[in-house]
Formats: structure tokens, sequence, C-alpha cells
């Protein structure tokens, strides 16, 4: 049972799991869209995501520690750098206008890692900026990049669409920040740390009723999109009222990054159907 514990940690621990969360969004996109899927874009996501969320998780730690690195933080590394150089076997295969909303979206995730402010300050750093930015270069990547890699206009579905991600990510992202809360330096300015749990439970569930009352907004509405996002804002909900400070150890990290997993699979069983 241990090798399977160990195998489950690596599978958490170095962005395997978050990654699918995030094709999954992208997924959900090209449903919603009803646009042929794109793999290169897919497994660009994939590896891109891997090789950015371990950057920031590790970068830092590896710096202090390089000397007396732990076996699974090596093993991690090694898989980083390979996930770097899939990310940039895919990229090539990418069209400009995606390459250029990649270079943004990079620059962006960048600056919330890297002290290039000053010698200690990051975006991540300035109070309440967190969540706003993991939100907004979550929604660029899920919604913007699948409409540009098949050469479609941004109208006024697809803006609705990516306000309709970037409040979503928000909504499951509080979980994380509440699980932190007792880790987190309060200058970061996290909901909770700002609002309270309470508030920042109450928060979240208003921002999840906006984004399915958004869909009323689109030109182009289907019954399944509409269920699903029902669906998945009431499963995110009650995943969200029932964090708290001491929560599992795989609440958050598994439990809750499954929720755009579960959403890709809702939507894709109502859409056969």
């Amino acid at each position: 049972m241990k090798w399977i514990v160990k195998i489950f940690n690596f599978y958490l621990n170095s962005s395997i799991h978050v990654s699918l969360a995030v094709v999954a969004l992208q997924l959900v996109t090209y449903l919603t869209l009803d646009i042929s899927l794109d793999k290169n874009l897919l497994l660009f996501t994939f590896f891109a995501t891997i090789t950015g969320y371990n950057f920031i998780k590790y970068s830092r730690l590896a710096k202090l520690h390089h000397l007396s690195l732990t076996e699974s933080l090596r093993v991690i590394q090694i898989f980083s750098f390979v996930c770097f150089l899939a990310m940039l076997y895919y990229m090539s295969k990418l069209n400009f206008d995606v390459l250029l909303a990649c270079l943004l979206l990079g620059l962006v995730t960048a600056l919330y890692a890297l002290p290039v402010f000053s010698r200690k300050r990051t975006l991540r750093s300035i109070q309440g900026v967190k969540i706003y930015v993991i939100a907004l270069v979550w929604a660029g990547v899920v919604v913007l990049l699948p409409v540009l890699q098949n050469r479609l206009s941004i109208g006024w579905d697809e803006i609705v669409m990516s306000v309709q991600r970037f409040l979503f990510v928000i909504a499951i992202t509080i979980p994380f920040d509440i699980r932190d809360l007792r880790y987190d330096d309060r200058s970061i300015g996290t909901l909770p740390g700002q609002l309270g749990v309470k508030k920042a439970k109450g928060l979240g569930v208003v921002v999840l009723v906006l984004f399915v009352l958004l869909e009323a907004l689109k030109d182009e509405i289907t019954i399944a999109i509409i269920i699903s996002s029902i669906v998945i804002s009431i499963f995110s909900g009650i995943l969200l009222l029932f964090s708290n400070e001491k929560q599992s150890k795989y609440y958050a990290s598994f439990w809750v990054e499954s929720i755009p997993l579960v959403w890709f699979i809702i939507l894709g069983i109502i859409s056969v159907y």
C-alpha cells in the first residue's frame, strides 16, 4: 500500500492533477463552443501547467536546499524538466496568435513568482492580488487559447465565458486559501484573511450564483451547458461550504481540484444524450 500512497502523492505534488484540471476546463470550452479539439494545444497546456506550477512551488525551495534536496523533490525536478521540453515541442505547433497570448500569460505567471518589483516583492506578495492573478491566467488559458488556436474571433459569448471562468476559478480557489490561512503571510491578503472564513465562503457562493446567471447573457444558450453549470456550481458550493482550516490533506489538493474534471465529465455525458 505504501507504494500506492507514494504514487498518489507524486501525482498531486508534481502538479499532474492540477494540469488535468486546466485541460478539463479547456475541454469544457471546446464542448461549449462546439469546435474541433486540438491535441497540440491540449498537450501544450498540460505540460506548460506542470512546468509553471512546479516552478512556482519549488523554485525557492530548491534554491535554499539545492545541496540537500529530498529524493522526491529531485524526481519532481527531473520530471518538470522533461515536461518543459515537451512543452517546447508542442509550443512549436501552435499558431502565432496563441504564442503571443502564451507570452503574455507566461509573463504574468513569471511576475507572480519572481521578485521583479524589488528583491522580495512579487505579484503574489501584493495584498489582495493573488487570487485574481490565478483566475486571470486560468481564464486566459482555458478560453482564450482554444479560441485563438481555432482562429475564431473573440465575440460576445467568448467574453462572457471568460468572465464566467474567472469567477469560477475565484470560487474554487477559496478552499485552498482557507486551508493555507494558518501558513500564509497576512500581507498577501487572501479573501479568508481579509474577510474571515465565513464571509469568504459567502462571497464564494455569490460568485458561483453570478457564474450561473451570466449564462443568460450569451447569444447562444444550450440546455446542456445550463444544466452542467448549475450542477457543477452546486457541487463546488458544497465543497466550498465544508472547507475549513483543518481540512484533510487531500480535501483541496484532490477533491476541490477535481471539480473541473467532474464538470467536463458531466457536460460530456449530457451532450451525448
